[in-house]
């Protein structure tokens, strides 16, 4: 090949990683922002009813506690420190299998818990929802261009250290305020 040519080459393939890499954050800035709305959204106060019995209400309230408590475990089992300590990669496992087991057990950690949107507020649910696509993101981003599981968990570290805006601290935060009103 000639030299123009593999520069020309050269060239596209940057355009392209710097058009991805301008998309890609984009959208997390978009999820972020997102994020930071919808947390202040739950600053607002809850209407209950008022017509309730006071054991129903009691039984209603302990369910959304435990909704809470439910949720503050999945973000805590998602977030990407406690994800890497319980899911190390093994010796020989590439960049993709290794990406594709972290996906595999976030989404089953939400399934699992997913029945306990019908306990808590809209907001705190979108909250949660933010969450999770914000982490499944970061895992993403941190294994374009590894080879390996190891490059990949180096790779999480550095950048779920550099977040700004880390959704799962915005979720754990959200999850006590709803709670707060709740005792």
């Amino acid at each position: 090949m000639e030299t123009t040519t593999i520069l020309l080459i050269l060239l596209l393939v940057i355009a392209v990683v710097g058009i991805f890499a301008y998309i890609v954050n984009g959208a997390l800035a978009q999820l972020n922002n997102t994020v930071t709305m919808l947390a202040q959204r739950l600053n607002e106060p809850v209407v209950t009813a008022g017509n309730e019995a006071s054991e129903e209400k009691s039984q209603k309230e302990a369910l959304r506690l435990q909704a809470c408590e439910r949720l503050t475990l999945m973000l805590e089992r998602i977030n990407v420190p406690n994800l890497l300590l319980r899911l190390p990669p093994a010796p020989a496992a590439s960049a993709k299998e290794y990406t594709a087991s972290l996906l595999l057990n976030i989404r089953q950690e939400f399934e699992y818990n997913v029945t306990q949107q019908i306990y808590v507020s809209d907001a705190l649910w979108s909250i949660m929802l933010q969450a999770r696509d914000n982490v499944s993101q970061l895992i993403v981003r941190a294994a374009e261009g590894a080879e390996t599981g190891e490059q990949v968990v180096s790779r999480l570290r550095l950048m779920s250290s550099r977040q700004p805006d880390d959704a799962i601290a915005v979720g754990q935060a959200a999850i006590r305020r709803e709670a707060s009103l709740l005792l």
